[in-house]
């Protein structure tokens, strides 16, 4: 095998992700203690997320093809237009365009259309080589990010809601990411070269 494929860059986008994952939690941690450019940090950390989780909903669907054709990319679609839309809105709040109220509900929603892309992702691909562990951890990704939305909107990052969700889509995205990124990187789960 020659080259880099897509479905390694797709590994290595997931290990970005979990990366950013953990950027994300940490700098969030640090805004709601101390506030200030923390914040920032956080929302750009949030744009490299859902772009680096792009890559990883096409190779997805490539595989999902072999079982459900055309399902796998109405998924595909779902999920990448809401992780666009997020990462442009988080852009423009990191420039300055907008202000986070301005946003607020629009991510909370697409960030809820995220976590319906991590529910879908876990139907669609129950019989394809993904293993159980990780269609478990897309489950419980997508029900956080539901739960973060709906806590954030009834009451801020004090509802437990939010919390639960948010320990909940901690975890659970990061082994989703690091586990299916180690799997594609090293080309351990394979993805049909005619689907890509």
């Amino acid at each position: 095998m020659t080259g880099f494929t897509f479905a390694q860059l797709a590994g290595v986008s997931a290990l970005v992700a979990a990366t950013m994952t953990v950027v994300g939690m940490a700098t969030l941690l640090a805004f709601f203690s101390r506030g200030g450019r923390w914040g920032t940090f956080n929302d750009a950390a949030s744009v490299v997320l859902m772009l680096a989780m792009i890559p990883v909903a096409l190779v997805l669907a490539a595989i999902e093809l072999e079982v459900v054709t055309t399902d796998a990319l109405v998924v595909a679609a779902i999920g990448i237009v809401a992780m666009l839309l997020i990462a442009i809105l988080q852009t423009l709040l990191v420039l300055g365009r907008v202000t986070y109220e301005q946003t607020k509900a629009a991510v909370l929603g697409l960030g809820a259309i995220v976590g319906i892309w991590y529910l879908l992702t876990a139907i669609v691909s129950g019989h394809t080589d993904i293993p159980d562990g990780i269609r478990v951890a897309a489950v419980a990704s997508g029900l956080g990010f539901i739960a973060v939305g709906y806590g954030f909107a009834r009451g801020g990052e004090r509802h437990p809601a939010a919390a639960i969700g948010g320990i909940t889509l901690f975890a659970a995205s990061l082994v989703f990411q690091v586990w299916l990124g180690a799997l594609l990187a090293t080309e351990a789960l394979v993805v049909p070269d005619f689907n890509l």
